[in-house]
Parts: structure tokens; C-alpha cells; sequence
């Protein structure tokens, strides 16, 4: 081992020590920030948004009442429902969705990636099938991404580091898990290359 690769390892397990990367899923107290309902508008071109109303034990499954869920319909394409949970200050909010699904009595298949593009970008989503482990017949494809600041990542532990580093260095920040959902048949590329400018900004 180099000594540059020595001091960056020296340097990311203290980092570490000091900001352990949160459990993919934990208790923590609740963030009333609403500022993420006011990222995407309700209305993008054709696409029309309808807010879901969330119960309280799902406001403590997120740990943050920081969350935009809503269901966009383009009379067209298709329905897609948008979920974004995001905070300034605890990064424990950014878990996989799949610890929820799974939860929820759902089994995960045909785990992977997927390429998307919009607003002249290439990004990569996480992607999965959840299907109903009680109805087998009634399945969801989820797609999902983190966002940390104006960088975007599969990587549930990446994202985990940069908030964290990016706090250490008194960087302000935000952290955003940005989920889809809906049919096989959703019109997700469409409705991404509508959103990401929204996305980007926030």
C-alpha cells in the first residue's frame, strides 16, 4: 500500500469513527421540514400531481416528515408515483427501499441497474420488481436513486460517507433518497427526463 492510499484509508476510518455510517434502518427523532414539497411543482407540461397523505407510521418508518409522495398522471404515457425523503441533517432518512418493501410482506426479484437520461444527463437508477408475497400476482417495479448535494449515487454507503464528510467539513448539504414506482408498463424514462431539472435543482 502507497503512502497517499494509506493516509486516504487513515483518513476515511476516522472519519468513521467519528460519523459511523447509520444502519440501513434505526430509529431516530422526527424532522418537521416540509421544504421538499416545494422542490417539484404539482404540474410539469403534461404531467399532473396528486398528493398521497401519509399515516403517522409512515412518517416513522422515514423518521422525517420531510417527504414529497405524489402520484403523476400524463393522460397519455401513464401514472408514476414520486417519493422523495430528504433532510439537512440526518442521513439515517436515506435507507434502501427494499428494508421497506420487505417489511411490508414483499419479495425483491430481478434486482439491478438501470440507465436513464434527461435534463443532459446519464444517471443510473437501482431498480427491482417487489411482489406481493400475500398476492403474488399483484407486482411493483421500483426504481430509485440518492442524491447527496448535486451528486447522485446507487450506492447506499457512498452517500452515506459524503453527507457525512461533507458535514465533518461544515459543507451544507442535503440528502435525498428519490424513489418511482408503478406498473411494468410505467412510463419512467419519460416522466424522468421531465423531472431530473426539478431534481437537479433541489
Amino acid at each position: 500500500m502507497t503512502r497517499s492510499n494509506y493516509l486516504i484509508l487513515l483518513g476515511t476510518l476516522s472519519l468513521l469513527a467519528v460519523f459511523p455510517l447509520a444502519p440501513p434502518f434505526s430509529v431516530r427523532s422526527m424532522d418537521d421540514e416540509r421544504a421538499v414539497l416545494h422542490s417539484v411543482p404539482l404540474q410539469m407540461g403534461e404531467w399532473k400531481g396528486r398528493d398521497l397523505a401519509l399515516d403517522e407510521r409512515t412518517y416513522e418508518i422515514l423518521e422525517t416528515r420531510n417527504v414529497l409522495s405524489r402520484v403523476y398522471q400524463n393522460a397519455k404515457d401513464g401514472s408514476v408515483h414520486l417519493l422523495i425523503v430528504s433532510s439537512h441533517k440526518d442521513r439515517r432518512v436515506a435507507h434502501p427501499p427494499e428494508v421497506c418493501y420487505l417489511s411490508s410482506h414483499y419479495s425483491i426479484l430481478n434486482s439491478g441497474k438501470e440507465l436513464f437520461r434527461g435534463n443532459g444527463q446519464n444517471i443510473f437508477l437501482k431498480s427491482f420488481i417487489a411482489q406481493d408475497t400475500k398476492n403474488p400476482a399483484h407486482e411493483e417495479k421500483v426504481l430509485y436513486v440518492y442524491k447527496v448535494g448535486k451528486r447522485f449515487t446507487t450506492n447506499y454507503f457512498a452517500q452515506q460517507l459524503l453527507f457525512a464528510w461533507n458535514r465533518a467539513t461544515r459543507q451544507e448539504t442535503e440528502i435525498q433518497l428519490i424513489r418511482f414506482a408503478g406498473s411494468k408498463d410505467s412510463p419512467f424514462q419519460a416522466f424522468f427526463e421531465v423531472v431530473l431539472k426539478y431534481l437537479s435543482q433541489s
